[in-house]
């Protein structure tokens, strides 16, 4: 005979494979990331990049219904921490965010360098405690100042809202040096009217070169989780990974010899 019991818990089943695809029945998935591109920044009201395009797809897969915006780093990041139904993307994982959020897995790679400008010939980096002579600019509650703060650099420190004011600061003379992604820092020098050779690479730094995950906010459902690690699976087997990143050229820019992920 089929139990009371055994006929809740069979709708209750149901009823998830019914809303899984909303996070909390009927509340549209939040999602959130930052000016980071080419894997991610605005256009014309929109979101786009490389790890936008890969985010979508695994939304797509997973039948999630969302909304997606574009914020400086410190608010994205305060919104995952904080509000339920969140996913954030491209973020960096490290200990202590690890139980801050639900981790789906790698979706992109970052190779960080401190850039200086060419011209700036009086700054000398040859060790990484030469770094700490000179004003070095970051991004708010990023993984990169982290780090950063970390090693114990602090006073020098100059904390901005994003990577374009990093970059101004920088030809402006108000910071000697400053970490950021090398295909990053190629396409903000040219949103910002500069070009990529008046810069200069002075230090690669492997601890805050990083694979760039996307994660949710711990309020979220596991059943939300599972299904986007099994859609990320998917379209890395399938090809359509590779399908998306064929779209950006500059990942296969001759200038740039890592390409790791």
């Amino acid at each position: 005979m089929f139990s009371k019991k055994k006929f809740m818990g069979s709708v209750t089943l149901f009823l998830i494979c019914i809303f899984v695809g909303t996070p909390v029945f009927g509340q549209s998935l939040q999602v959130v990331t930052e000016e980071y591109p080419p894997y991610n920044y605005s256009e014309d009201g929109k979101v786009l990049g490389f790890c936008t395009d890969v985010v979508k797809e695994i939304l797509k897969r997973a039948d999630v219904e969302y909304s997606i915006h574009s914020y400086p780093w410190a608010e994205s990041y305060k919104i995952a921490q904080t509000q339920p139904d969140v996913l954030i993307y491209s973020i960096g994982r490290n200990v202590e965010r690890e139980p801050l959020f639900k981790w789906v897995d790698v979706i992109a790679r970052t190779e960080v360098y401190f850039y200086k400008l060419k011209s700036r010939t009086d700054i000398k980096i040859k060790t990484f405690d030469d770094i700490k002579k000179y004003k070095i600019g970051a991004v708010q509650d990023d993984f990169r100042a982290q780090w950063l703060m970390k090693q114990g650099i602090k006073d020098q420190l100059t904390l901005v809202p994003d990577d374009r004011q990093n970059m101004r600061n920088l030809f402006d003379h108000k910071i000697d040096v400053f970490p950021i992604g090398e295909f990053v820092a190629y396409n903000i020098a040219h949103q910002e009217g500069r070009a990529f050779n008046d810069l200069d690479k002075a230090m690669y730094i492997k601890d805050m070169s990083a694979d760039l995950y996307m994660a949710f906010s711990k309020q979220t459902p596991d059943v939300m989780v599972e299904k986007c690690k099994k859609a990320l699976f998917e379209i890395r087997k399938d090809g359509t990974y590779e399908k998306i990143k064929s779209k950006y050229a500059i990942f296969y820019l001759p200038i740039f010899k890592i390409r790791s992920y």
